[in-house]
């Protein structure tokens, strides 16, 4: 049995579905089961991490998908401790490429040590280091239903977003095949795309010119705090590992395709999919 941590998170939604198709039995972590939209082939279980009974939760999985919010170095110990006392024999732990190409800021950090805690827990391993989501993408709804419009750093680099789905079917293939234990994957997408050029695929899937502003980071700074809600402290965390990401952002891995045989989905297969979710208040 496949024990999944962040199972309604971006990835976790994605990875789900895609376990139970391989036919893997799977229980699916969260803190709200009534509200939580899981796949309801899963085994479905309540809990928190800073409090759950782990050695319960963790009971009779072999395999064990590690996500936990904040990226928490000692939390995510606790719970390879946990895997390896009650008998699991592989962990699968979602990083970040920062720590490959070596970054300092405090996100980046707290994922290096979690890896390390991983890898030292006593069961096989594997290291999944995405690079920037294209569902990060989803913090420009707001100004692209309201406005037409999207707003971004001046300092924004081009990046080779991944989608979630190949993060998750690259997931699926180390949890439930051999041949990935001790391996550590860097994830991209296919290509590097500046944010004017993510803005015109995303035009274009929605069928209409969409406005283009940069402005500087201050300012970008305070749009987000303002129209998202979002803590100034995760702000400028958030800022700060962009800064440290800027150099490589634009590093394209081959490693989707060739672990999975075929290209990377494209920004503009995330585009066509999510046109929908851009187009809800917009009335132009």
């Amino acid at each position: 049995m496949i024990f999944v941590l962040g199972a309604t998170g971006k990835v976790g939604r994605a990875l789900v579905p895609a376990l139970l198709d391989t036919g893997a039995a799977v229980r699916a972590l969260t803190r709200d089961p009534d509200h939580a939209r899981i796949d309801p082939r899963a085994e479905v279980v309540r809990g928190d991490l800073d409090t759950a009974d782990l050695p319960a939760l963790l009971d009779g999985a072999d395999r064990v998908f590690v996500l936990t919010q904040g990226h928490s170095a000692d939390r995510e110990q606790a719970v390879a401790q946990a895997a390896a006392r009650a008998g699991a024999t592989h962990l699968v732990k979602l990083s970040t490429t920062g720590v490959h190409f070596g970054q300092n800021d405090v996100i980046t950090r707290a994922h290096a040590e979690a890896e390390q805690a991983i890898r030292e827990a006593g069961p096989a391993w594997t290291i999944l280091r995405p690079g920037a989501f294209m569902d990060n993408r989803f913090a420009w709804l707001g100004s692209v239903r309201e406005e037409n419009a999207v707003y971004a750093p001046d300092t924004d680099p081009a990046s080779a977003l991944v989608h979630v789905r190949d993060i998750a079917a690259v997931a699926t293939l180390a949890l439930t095949t051999s041949g990935h234990e001790g391996a550590t994957y860097e994830l991209t997408g296919g290509e590097a795309l500046t944010t004017g050029q993510q803005v015109a695929i995303l035009a274009e899937a929605l069928g209409r010119p969409i406005k283009y502003v940069e402005e500087p980071e201050s300012a970008a700074r305070d749009r987000m705090i303002r129209m998202h809600g979002w803590p100034a402290k995760a702000v400028d965390g958030l800022f700060a590992l962009k800064r440290e990401s800027a150099g490589h952002e634009h590093v394209v891995f081959d490693t989707v395709e060739r672990l999975l045989g075929r290209p990377p989905l494209t920004f503009a297969n995330w585009a066509r999919e999510n046109a929908a979710a851009f187009t809800y208040h917009y009335r132009g």
